[in-house]
């Protein structure tokens, strides 16, 4: 197997990453050597109804997108298509319906991560290329949270919460504007939310590695701001929790239409920002924490970890049986 095809249905949008497998000292690493994305909003209109149902149009829009993914990972050789889903996927009542849509047109079975895996795996992601210890990770993704805490390398706690920045923008935020008095509920919620997770407190004044699409345009209109060129160029980038509060009140002040045009932007996440930021600036109000770092590693890096160690141990196990 030469290159591995990782298919990723988040909630927001769907990812194709392609990794060249290599050997090195016996042992087998991968470099992601293509990444793509569209965003189909696959929980759209989740966050609204008791009933969580995929759409037809979200399923047809994430269709398409694999269409395409599936022409560009055609043309590479020797390859192994893999496929995770996280928050909508899990949550749909009517899930069963698009994982065998996917199934046929891909032929690949979508491994569907509990919110545990999912945590599990952006610790992997973070702790095999960072060079931190002691840190919180924040994967906030468009249908959930997941929060890890990281002491000494070794992940300590973990838990998903089944809310993310598309499905809390529709409860919190009309028309992509956040007001006063929806600013008010929606810190109440959170607080509401993290309150009984004691732990938290653990990670006072740690550091906060962020994951997810928000957090990322964050770090691109941050490193737009300080003059550098490659603003995609995120992973391990630090950002002081000063700075963060300014973008957040940035977009405060700003309608859908405005924040489209601020430079480093994504105008797809122009509506679904502050529902993604919000829990964050809680987060670093409550922990008094003097920064954040992005990282670009998460779950679908987490399961290519996974993954060769699987294959490592499975290389073991044909050896000893060999020496037998």
């Amino acid at each position: 197997m030469k290159n591995v095809v990782v298919l990723d249905f988040g909630s927001n949008s769907v990812r194709l990453s392609i990794n060249q497998m290599h050997e090195r000292n016996g042992k087998t690493f991968f470099k992601e050597i293509k990444r793509l994305k569209d965003t189909t909003r696959l929980a759209e209109g989740m966050g609204e109804s008791r009933k969580k149902q995929l759409s037809a149009a979200a399923i047809e829009r994430t269709l398409a997108a694999v269409r395409h993914f599936k022409d560009i990972y055609q043309s590479y050789p020797e390859y192994q298509v893999y496929a995770i889903a996280t928050a909508a996927v899990r949550e749909a009542q009517n899930s069963q319906i698009f994982l065998e849509q996917i199934k046929q047109l891909t032929g690949c079975a979508i491994k569907v991560l509990s919110g545990e895996t999912e945590a599990y795996y952006d610790y992997l992601g973070a702790a095999n290329s960072l060079a931190l210890k002691d840190f919180l990770i924040t994967d906030m993704g468009g249908g959930s949270c997941e929060l890890i805490l990281v002491k000494a390398g070794a992940m300590q706690e973990r838990v998903s919460l089944p809310y993310g920045a598309v499905s809390l923008t529709e409860r919190f935020c009309y028309a992509g504007q956040l007001s006063a008095a929806r600013l008010f509920e929606f810190q109440n919620f959170i607080s509401d939310k993290l309150g009984p997770l004691s732990w938290l407190q653990e990670a006072n004044t740690l550091p906060l590695v962020l994951m997810g699409g928000c957090n990322r345009t964050v770090a691109r209109i941050q490193r737009v701001r300080e003059g550098y060129t490659q603003i995609d160029n995120i992973h391990g980038y630090t950002v002081s929790t000063g700075h963060f509060f300014q973008i957040y009140k940035t977009f405060l002040k700003k309608n859908v239409v405005q924040r489209e045009h601020i430079a480093g932007m994504e105008p797809a996440r122009a509506d679904i920002i502050l529902g993604g930021m919000t829990p964050v600036v809680y987060l670093l109000q409550q922990l008094h924490s003097a920064g954040v770092v992005f990282s670009e590693s998460g779950a679908r890096e987490g399961f290519l970890y996974e993954l060769l160690q699987k294959q490592e141990q499975a290389k073991k196990h044909i050896q000893f049986e060999n020496e037998k």
